[in-house]
């Protein structure tokens, strides 16, 4: 009954709305015919000023209606060619006119009427670089030659030191080493002062800083750095540091003569460094790191090399079920690390597993050696901690292999010569005596055997030892207990005195070696444990971040900035790439110094009863240390001649190897302060680049042949190739042919020019820096705005004196101006207690840049003299802005012309002092006809710890430059000049022509414009880059990062590219980092079980759980009992248990497993990024002409005349249908095709891919000394040790001792 009522009641109250809501909508229709029956006029305009027609209002009430809306623009109107070529034409008149009215082009010129052209020649430069390289090694190599024949002189009249001695050595230089106090046996005033158990000296040094060393030194003492693994006070140690002191008088001649050296040294083979001058060990450390002090002189490529590389060196690792031991594994793991770190990039390598099979934790190692540098040596390390012990041994199948390897790497053609093969055996234990099966595989003797034995020192003993010395003395090796991991360097260091012998025995000719480049005293793995720090400190800020504010920092978008930042280093390749600090990359010239003993006795004391010694006489054939000298790379740089090679070109020097040593495009750290892997090896290939796009490591035939001709087979030469000329940090790239120039130098280094065909006419002024030209070039440039390029060879002190260039410039011009007979050198130092004067210091010049520079500095003179410049630009439309020039011999000369200008003023200094290596003076030089507008293009950087930010980009990141190139009325290149002036002058303009302001009543008669919203207009460069747009932005931290059309606009930028306007250029590193995580998850090849078991077995765990669950609820249903009342003692233990839940949960909350930091690693992988290319030919410019057609052809455009300019307009309501367009700011990781994703391990992959394509080096320029089986039968001294003969009171002591022991028995029995 209730529910009809209520039902009925509702059909009322509906009934009485519809008719309410008729009524209004009744009323509300009359109210509007009559509004537009008054205003029908102002409903329909004719913008054409044609009658208006009215409109004939029907029954609105019976029609919807919507109220008015403002009328679109009609979208449709396109922007035609005419207009933007007029607006084209008005901006290119703008640029124009300001490098009229602030460069003055003609007055330039007339400054240089009288300098000679000539045509530029890359084997002169060659030529002229090489014997300047020369020349600096061959002094070197005099410089280590002397202190190899005073160390061998001093070796030989050694004498015991005495009691008292203490040595200066390298740690706490500048400390003082005060006594400390021994609480334990007070004084009389309560406290015992002891020496302490030390042999240094404990005084404080002074020291100074010196920029040539990069470290605080006193040139008045050498000192003394011994590695951690060797106690300095042992005597054996101790007397070796004591005759080295003789080594001083020969270090202070040495620099007395030449103050341009470096660090002199000499590492003796006891495991100590004596160098000149004293030096802080810590300030030579650039990278900061808590932790274990690893330098070891003995382990680095120049001490190593001295000693008779190169090598064939195969590890086999024992892999079976007995080294499950976790000590033997990773004790074997340290040594082969510590081994693989010791060897040199010339020497090859592998590393083999055996149990019963034999292969590499590399799949592609397993039939070849590998060049022992850092990559492939990181990879083999990174993968096998991850390797499985299991089943027995085969050793005897593992050695047979494993001589069989060797011998097919001894006969392989094409690869250099190696002087020795070595065959490292790391087991836990041998079972048989392997001595006649290695006779019977190397009857010739040319492997040598060493055998590590890894046992607990009271573990179980059986014949290994036995065995061991056995095989590996009748091999010419070495037999080691590896029995703590205190012993792993010294048993590298006995294998490498064993592979030492050849070279000493000959004791004729002295090898005298040029090293790798290596970074000073810094170790790859301190960089490692840097990471790891930086990913500690990571994780603290994390943590820190989520205690501040849990709900905050577990929101979804800071997760997901979080993922972006992970995403950016590892898939972008967005990482930091400056140099914060720099790591002192250099070479070095080493000399071995031998020990002038020939023979040598050797006692033990036999393991026995009776404790007998045992003597044996050995030949001595070994290294009492390596004698050496560093050149740093920065020192070696100041006698290229950079000045010659022009714009565009490079001059650069390559190994016997191919790897570079010095170049351009070098990028030896990330992440700010990190070396980054493989810094050591990178391919000339790998900098230079082919002009014809390639997949990663597959390089075209001819590059091949090419670097075939300069490494191996042509000591000289000359080759043009098309080449990719990448600059800008990797942002840019054009496409070029290079002159190719090469010339060998000392059968190690080569070094190559490389010139474009643009600027082979250029000035060449006099080369003589005479003292008139010096008073000329002083009144030129005193008083006046100058730089010089940073980096080159002008003028400078041999330790800097003054803090700006400009100042040292002006010093040593005021010099030449005053002085007739001065000296363009000045090298030798006087030591003297007083502190030198800036003349009375030592100096170097080079007269030729000097005299060009002054050259220059005079034909500039006249064009400096403006002294209306603050009034010239007093209106001009790109505001405020520096003219400048900069020529060849990198003199940068500019005025300020300042500008009533709301938006910025010029900087206070020259952002742009590197002149001819700057992008814009490259470009310029490229397309000398066109005044070329250039925007600085910064890649996107992201630090590891995403709470750091990268040192901001300086003013030169922002301001844009017009440059063209300045030629001489032959035809001959002078330098560039033009201007520099700020964005948003540029946008200004931009917006007066393309975005004018239109009536709203007259919107539909105005011309087409750019408004930002429909349609946009672009400057854009020849590589794609927006230089500025018609949109109004507010200026944000990222404005100095430049954006490109294909990401702001990717349907115009597939358009250009569908009709090859624009054409993508990939440009490959082979310097790039990737970060791998630690902990790798791989898939397994194929499952155990087969899907039917497995499934079986998943129902079973079901029904168990279910079963359980079961049970519990009915066991809970069925019990049931009268509750208690607690007792005191229980509500006091429940009151616990409540209180430890709620701190256990308080803690919970401060937790969550997204706070954890995923822990990666870094490697030296591949990336590539796309960079765009416009063509510039009159198919692709009558294409940019054609009508838009959105959204088929989104865009019309055209060039700026006389400039690099395109002018584009760009329907903005058009999205990218096509294929997604390459982002240039990613440098994305190359896909590795090699089918093993997932299922190898990423360090292996990387060095299978890295090793491809072999790479063939020449053999390195030190004679080779190869292990002779029959000159070494005196270490041959195989079987037990016997004991040595008794003399004649022994023998009657014991007769007597006999007799009275028989006497006593007999007395005994007859009692």
């Amino acid at each position: 009954m209730f529910s009809h009522i209520r039902v009925f009641v509702i059909t009322i109250i509906l009934l009485e709305f519809t008719s309410t809501v008729q009524a209004i909508g009744k009323s509300n229709s009359v109210d509007i015919k009559k509004s537009l029956e008054e205003h029908q006029g102002h409903l329909l305009v004719n913008k054409s000023k044609a009658n208006s027609v009215p409109l004939k209002i029907a029954n609105v009430s019976q029609i919807g209606y919507d109220p008015p809306k403002k009328k679109k623009k009609d979208s449709l109107r396109p922007i035609t060619l005419e207009l933007i070529q007029e607006w084209a034409k008005d901006i290119s008149n703008i640029l124009h006119e300001n490098e009229n009215l602030t460069v003055r082009r003609d007055e330039l010129l007339k400054g240089f009427s009288d300098i000679k052209i000539e045509e530029r020649n890359g084997t002169a430069i060659v030529e002229k670089a090489a014997k300047a390289l020369e020349e600096l090694l061959e002094r070197r190599g005099r410089v280590a030659e002397s202190i190899m024949r005073k160390a061998e002189e001093l070796a030989a009249k050694k004498e015991d030191p005495p009691s008292s001695y203490a040595f200066i050595s390298s740690i706490k230089l500048d400390e003082l080493k005060e006594l400390t106090p021994d609480d334990e046996k007070p004084d009389e005033k309560g406290k015992q002062w002891d020496m302490p158990l030390n042999c240094t000296d404990r005084h404080k040094m002074l020291l100074m800083n010196s920029a040539h060393f990069d470290a605080k030194v006193s040139l008045e003492h050498n000192s003394v750095h011994v590695a951690t693994e060797v106690f300095e006070c042992d005597s054996r140690v101790l007397n070796h540091i004591y005759w080295t002191e003789g080594l001083a008088d020969t270090f202070r001649d040495n620099y007395a003569k030449d103050a341009t050296l470096d660090l002199q040294y000499m590492c003796s083979a006891k495991g100590f460094m004596r160098h000149y001058p004293a030096a802080l060990w810590s300030s030579m450390y650039k990278l900061k790191v808590d932790g274990e002090e690893l330098y070891d002189c003995r382990l680095r490529p120049w001490y190593v090399s001295a000693g008779g590389a190169p090598r064939d060196v195969l590890v086999l690792l024992d892999a079976s079920g007995s080294m499950s031991n976790s000590s033997n594994l990773m004790k074997a793991e340290q040594f082969t690390l510590a081994l693989l770190s010791a060897l040199t990039d010339d020497d090859q390598v592998n590393v083999l597993r055996y149990n019963v099979v034999v292969e590499s934790p590399i799949p592609c190692f397993n039939e070849s050696l590998v060049p022992a540098n850092h990559v492939n040596s990181a990879a083999m390390m990174a993968v096998l901690p991850h390797q499985n012990t299991t089943n027995e041994t085969l050793m005897a199948d593992a050695i047979h292999y494993s001589m069989e390897f060797l011998k097919r790497q001894r006969e392989a053609p094409g690869r250099p010569p190696s002087c020795q093969q070595a065959l490292v055996l790391v087991t836990d234990s041998l079972y048989d005596n392997y001595t006649d099966l290695m006779r019977s595989l190397d009857p010739e003797g040319y492997v040598r055997l060493f055998v590590l034995w890894l046992h607990d020192r009271f573990g179980l003993r059986d014949d290994t030892q036995v065995y061991g010395e056995s095989v590996s003395c009748d091999r010419d090796g070495y037999f080691a207990e590896l029995i703590t991991h205190a012993d792993v360097t010294e048993q590298v260091m006995n294998i490498l005195r064993v592979l030492e012998r050849p070279l000493v025995a000959q004791r004729k000719h002295r090898l005298r070696v040029y090293s790798d480049v290596y970074a000073n005293v810094e170790d790859p793995r301190r960089s490692e444990y840097y990471w790891q720090q930086k990913e500690n400190a990571e994780q603290v800020y994390r943590y820190a971040e989520l205690r501040r504010n849990k709900d905050q920092f577990l929101a979804t978008t800071r997760q997901y900035g979080d993922y972006l930042h992970m995403r950016k280093l590892e898939k972008y390749g967005q990482y930091y790439e400056g140099e914060e600090i720099n790591y002192r990359l250099q070479v070095s010239v080493s000399v071995p110094v031998f020990d002038s003993t020939t023979v040598e006795n050797i006692t033990i004391t036999l393991d026995e009863e009776k404790q007998r010694n045992a003597t044996r006489t050995y030949p001595v054939n070994r290294l009492l240390g390596v004698a050496g000298v560093d050149i740093p790379l920065d020192h070696l740089k100041l006698i290229l001649p950079y000045h010659l090679v022009g714009a565009g070109g490079s001059l650069f020097i390559i190994d016997h190897r191919g790897n570079i040593v010095i170049h351009n495009n070098a990028k030896p750290v990330f992440d700010g302060d990190i070396l980054r892997p493989g810094y050591r090896t990178v391919d000339f290939l790998d900098v230079e680049q082919p002009a014809k796009d390639h997949y990663p490591r597959h390089y075209p035939p001819e590059w091949l042949e090419f670097r075939n001709s300069v490494v191996i087979e042509q000591p000289d030469g000359h080759r043009t190739m098309e080449a990719k000329s990448i600059f800008e940090g990797g942002m840019r790239v054009i496409l070029e042919k290079k002159d190719y120039f090469w010339k060998r130098v000392m059968e190690q280094y080569t070094v190559l020019a490389s010139l474009p065909k643009y600027t082979t006419k250029h000035a060449v002024p006099d080369k003589a820096f005479t003292q008139k030209l010096g008073e000329e070039a002083w009144k030129a440039l005193n008083s006046t705005d100058f730089s010089v390029h940073p980096d080159w060879l002008y003028c400078r002190h041999v330790d800097p004196h003054f803090k700006d260039r400009k100042d040292e410039i002006m010093h040593f011009i005021e010099r030449r101006k005053n002085e007739p007979k001065f000296a363009m050198r000045k090298i030798t130092h006087l030591f003297s207690p007083i502190k030198p004067t800036a003349r009375e210091q030592s100096y170097q010049c080079n007269e030729e840049l000097m005299a060009r520079l002054s050259k220059e500095a005079v034909a500039t003179y006249r064009w400096m003299q403006n002294e209306n410049a603050e009034e010239t630009c007093s209106d001009c439309k790109l505001g405020s802005n520096i003219a400048f020039f900069a020529s060849e011999s990198g003199l940068m000369r500019w005025q300020l012309f300042r500008a009533t200008s709301r938006h910025a003023q010029p900087p206070d200094t020259n952002e742009w002092a590197h002149g001819p290596t700057e992008p814009w003076y490259r470009r310029a030089a490229a397309a000398p006809s066109r005044l070329v507008v250039h925007a600085p293009v910064a890649p996107v950087r992201v630090m590891r710890n995403s709470d750091l930010a990268p040192p901001p980009l300086g003013e030169k990141w922002y301001w844009l430059t017009a440059a063209r190139a300045l030629s001489h009325p032959d035809k001959g290149f002078l330098g560039v000049a033009g201007y520099h002036f700020y964005p948003q002058h540029l946008r200004d303009v931009l917006n007066s022509y393309t975005n004018f302001p239109c009536p709203e009543e007259e919107e539909d008669i105005c011309e087409p414009h750019c408004d930002g919203v429909i349609w946009t207009c672009l400057l854009i460069d020849d590589g794609g880059w927006i230089v500025s747009t018609n949109g109004v932005k507010e200026e944000t931290e990222d404005e100095r990062l430049r954006e490109h059309l294909a990401n702001a606009y990717p349907a115009a930028m597939s358009a250009l590219l569908n009709a090859n306007i624009f054409k993508i250029r990939w440009v490959h590193d082979y310097q790039a980092v990737c970060f791998p995580p630690v902990i790798e998850t791989l898939k397994s090849a194929a499952p155990l079980l087969s899907s039917v078991l497995r499934s079986m077995w998943t129902s079973v765990q079901l029904l168990v759980h279910i079963s359980r669950e079961v049970f519990t609820l009915i066991t809970i249903l069925t019990s049931c009992g009268l509750a208690r009342g607690e007792t005191e003692a229980e509500k006091e233990k429940r009151r616990k248990y409540i209180r430890e839940q709620y701190e256990r949960e308080k803690y919970e909350r401060l937790y969550d497993p997204r706070v954890l930091v995923n822990r990666t690693r870094f490697a030296a992988c591949d990336r590539s990024r796309a960079l765009y290319e416009f063509q510039r030919t009159p198919k692709s410019l009558e294409l940019l002409r054609r009508t838009p057609n959105p959204c088929k052809w989104p865009l019309i455009g055209t060039e700026v005349p006389g400039t690099n300019l395109l002018l584009l307009a760009v329907y903005t309501n058009c999205s990218n249908t096509g294929k997604p367009v390459n982002n240039p700011f990613y440098n994305q990781l190359v896909t590795m095709d090699d089918g093993d994703e997932g299922r190898v391990r990423m360090a292996a992959r990387l060095a299978c891919w890295r090793n491809r394509v072999p790479l063939p080096a020449r053999a390195p320029h030190t004679a080779c000394y190869p292990h002779d089986y029959s000159t070494e039968a005196g270490y041959r001294q195989c079987g037990p040790w016997l004991p040595d003969p008794d003399i004649a009171s022994d023998v009657q002591l014991s007769n007597l001792l006999l007799f009275i022991v028989i006497l006593n028995l007999l007395i005994n029995i007859t009692i």
